[in-house]
């Protein structure tokens, strides 16, 4: 299983500094009889920009878990 970068999103903290939250994705890789190589996507990983992890709590809401600052996605 190899982790791979997926994306970032911007999101602002309740003292409206913007925040980046750095998205990772664990991929999965079978080879399958015939030859073919199949990738499949796993658990998505969140980062924040200064290195500590972050939980989703909905769609647009973000919480670092080391200090329990929330977070709302805008872009």
């Amino acid at each position: 299983m190899a982790e791979q970068y997926a994306g970032q999103i911007v999101a602002v903290g309740p003292d409206n500094l913007d925040y980046q939250i750095q998205v990772f994705q664990d991929v999965i890789t079978e080879r399958l009889l015939g030859g073919e190589v199949r990738h499949t996507p796993g658990l998505k990983r969140y980062q924040i920009q200064g290195g500590g992890a972050v939980n989703q709590l909905s769609e647009t809401e973000y919480q670092v878990v080391a200090t329990g600052l929330k977070l709302t996605a805008y872009a």
